[in-house]
């Protein structure tokens, strides 16, 4: 039996949980959380109908656990420290993304890995297992439209997941690195992945421009305390009917976190739209966007190659799309998706199968894949504040 702790009661963690609960308890036990806040661990328990011991030290934890495989979900920022304690202590780590959130922090993580080479760990970048994602990769590996020559990627985060970055931790660079790193980190391991090539270079432009404090002639603390929330265009409400209240405030004491911060707070320092050119080893160029202010909301991905062209689309109210545009054929090749069930279009149950399961997909993104995908935000984040080319690998 496999000993399994957690740190940190997040919400993207509760996924790991019901599957472990559901499909790997034969093989898998909880047997420990650990969080900064007492009252959100007991409702994470109540919430997902467990009783794992809790803990706020993370020493106490694996001395009374002793624990195979660590969970990191917590505020980024915090990740390397417990990756890099996992590794020291021979514990089997899966980080969520991002791994990391500076360039510090990647160097430490890939000292302790040489450390410890033989022991396990994995960053749980799901979004390479969507089936659309998926696809596109087999076409791409295939040779469906030959040499790749250049890419687009536009993001397109809706009103209300977009301004959700803003009500919460990730706001705060320092925390988070950005959007360029915290969701970013998915878009770019995605095209690591597909184009089999790591980024050489990376130019970038980005602003704040929906949110922070010049979008508002005002701002507040929290929403449920703010003055001005009947002429907010963006508030946000924590009602009994929803996860954030049964995770976060339902014994929040004076002083807790919550989710609903004023997304145009004078503390928020991170960019709402990004423009990015990244230039890869094999030669590829790729044209990359990012908003978080959109009216609608989903992804537009296309593939530029020497025999065609594809075209992936996605949106929120939607089924995903797949076209490919092959040279000589008016018309274009509509390649079936079916749907999936679950969680992130089904993505996340096919990552807990590599992750928990006995077969092996070989889409698991390891620690230097994570890194990869972190290294791209961090060369954003520096051409923003020095104007210029970043060259991406010597960042390490």
């Amino acid at each position: 039996m496999i000993k399994v702790a957690i740190i940190g009661a997040s919400r993207r963690v509760r996924a790991f949980v019901k599957s472990l609960k559901a499909d790997y308890a034969e093989n898998y036990r909880l047997v420990g959380l650990m969080d900064i806040e007492a009252g959100k661990m007991r409702a994470f328990n109540e919430s997902l109908e467990i009783d794992i011991p809790c803990f706020t030290d993370f020493d106490q934890m694996c001395r009374e656990t002793q624990p195979d495989l660590l969970l990191v979900t917590t505020v980024d920022y915090y990740h390397r420290d417990y990756i890099v304690q996992a590794l020291d202590r021979q514990i089997s780590c899966i980080c969520e993304k991002p791994l990391c959130v500076n360039i510090g922090q990647c160097r430490d993580i890939i000292e302790a890995q040489a450390r410890n080479p033989k022991v396990f760990a994995a960053t749980s970048h799901n979004a390479r297992y969507h089936i659309a994602a998926r696809t596109v990769k087999q076409l791409l590996d295939e040779g469906a439209i030959g040499k790749v020559n250049s890419a687009y990627y536009a993001e397109m985060l809706g009103w209300d997941h977009g301004s959700s970055y803003f009500r919460r931790w990730n706001r705060q660079k320092a925390l988070s690195g950005g959007l360029q790193i915290h969701k970013s980190s998915h878009h770019f391991d995605k095209l690591n992945w597909w184009l089999n090539s790591k980024p050489v270079e990376v130019t970038a432009t980005g602003e704040l421009r929906c949110y922070g404090p010049k979008a508002s002639p005002f701002h507040g603390e929290n929403c449920h305390t703010c003055p001005h929330i009947a002429k907010c265009p963006l508030p946000a409400e924590i009602s009994k009917n929803n996860i954030d209240f049964e995770l976060f405030a339902k014994y929040a004491t004076e002083g807790s976190y919550l989710p609903d911060k004023c997304v145009f707070s004078p503390e928020i320092d991170s960019e709402d739209f990004l423009s990015v050119g990244i230039k890869y080893a094999n030669g590829v160029g790729v044209n990359y966007s990012l908003a978080a202010h959109c009216n609608i909301a989903g992804e537009d991905i296309f593939f530029e190659g020497d025999k065609g062209r594809i075209e992936m689309r996605r949106r929120s109210n939607a089924p995903a799309s797949v076209l490919i545009y092959r040279d000589g054929v008016k018309e274009p090749e509509n390649i079936e998706l079916a749907e999936e069930a679950g969680s992130h279009g089904g993505a996340d149950k096919r990552l807990f199968e590599d992750l928990f399961g006995n077969a092996s997909s070989g889409r698991l993104a390891t620690l230097e894949d994570g890194i990869q995908a972190v290294l791209v935000g961090i060369a954003v984040n520096e051409s923003l504040k020095n104007g210029s080319k970043i060259d991406v690998q010597s960042l390490l």
